[in-house]
């Protein structure tokens, strides 16, 4: 299972220098874990694990129908309804593909605060949850197996940055090295308060090779790569957040102008945390907040190791 594009490492390594500086002015809402049993996405007929690959994003909302309707209107989502045991749940689809899960939780005050919550694949569920809490992690949702699905824990980082451990039941889709499209996730961020001890913890975790982030401050910036692959950087949290503010993952969206994207967030009842401003290699981005406050990045990245430099 697999909903994020994966390019190729070049240009992955490139994007992850983007966002060295810029998301030091995001300011998020608290991130909480949310309860969430969901089906599978399409997948490869032959199983393949891809550990340390983000494979999947869930949102957790108290109004589906809006989120729907902010989502659509601004990503250009479509969605197919799902049959759940309970509550209801969603497929975002981006040209024929699913590309994220919406879930309903109308009492969001037993279940945290809206988010978007990234899928980690990892070989083995139940043993990532009992290396995490011997690293200091927290397990929020001990493991269980989803039909059709597979395993998965939700668990929370030593800083409070919420991920779920996931194997999949039917193997990760290989990386793809196409240019990302409007509406599909491009790329993913962990903002901490302990950037060095946070990159040692997910590479105990998920085996990662970890490396310094070129032209950062020493020991304030990290990349995570799998299969040689770049898969996250990790940042320092904004200092204009409060002591002891939790740790969160930040997962951004390719769209075309994020501009226009901006501003008809707000159009619809959404935030803008982070102005549009540009950044290394043309590369623009922003971060916004939808009308029941989850946050995302939207960004204009253009691969320059295809077609020549980037637009």
């Amino acid at each position: 299972m697999s909903l994020f594009r994966t390019h190729a490492r070049k240009s992955r390594r490139s994007l992850a220098l983007l966002l060295g500086t810029a998301l030091s002015f995001v300011v998020a809402p608290q991130l909480h874990a949310a309860d969430v049993s969901t089906p599978a996405t399409n997948a490869p007929a032959k199983e393949q694990i891809l550990p340390g690959k983000i494979v999947y994003a869930q949102l957790t909302t108290p109004d589906l129908d809006k989120a729907k309707t902010f989502y659509g209107s601004l990503l250009g989502w479509t969605f197919k309804d799902v049959t759940v045991s309970k509550g209801q749940y969603t497929q975002a689809i981006v040209n024929g593909r699913p590309v994220a899960g919406l879930v309903e939780r109308p009492n969001m005050v037993a279940h945290g605060d809206p988010l978007w919550l990234p899928f980690i694949s990892v070989q083995d569920v139940k043993a990532a949850a009992s290396a995490a809490k011997v690293w200091g992690g927290h397990i929020l949702f001990k493991p269980q197996n989803v039909i059709g699905r597979g395993d998965e824990s939700v668990i929370s980082d030593p800083q409070g940055g919420l991920f779920a451990a996931l194997r999949s039941a039917t193997g990760d889709i290989p990386d793809d090295t196409t240019p990302p499209q409007q509406g599909e996730w491009v790329w993913n961020a962990l903002l901490t308060s302990k950037p060095y001890e946070a990159a040692g913890f997910y590479q105990k975790l998920f085996g990662y090779q970890v490396e310094a982030a070129p032209d950062a401050k020493r020991g304030s910036a990290y990349l995570l790569e799998s299969q040689s692959i770049t898969r996250a950087t990790i940042n320092p949290l904004p200092p204009r957040l409060p002591d002891g503010a939790h740790a969160r993952w930040m997962n951004f969206v390719q769209v075309d102008n994020v501009g226009a994207t901006a501003q008809k967030a707000v159009e619809l009842g959404g935030k803008v945390l982070v102005q549009p401003h540009p950044d290394r290699q043309d590369t623009i981005i922003a971060v916004l907040a939808d009308p029941t406050g989850a946050a995302f990045g939207v960004m204009e990245w253009h691969d320059s190791t295809g077609t020549g430099d980037a637009k």
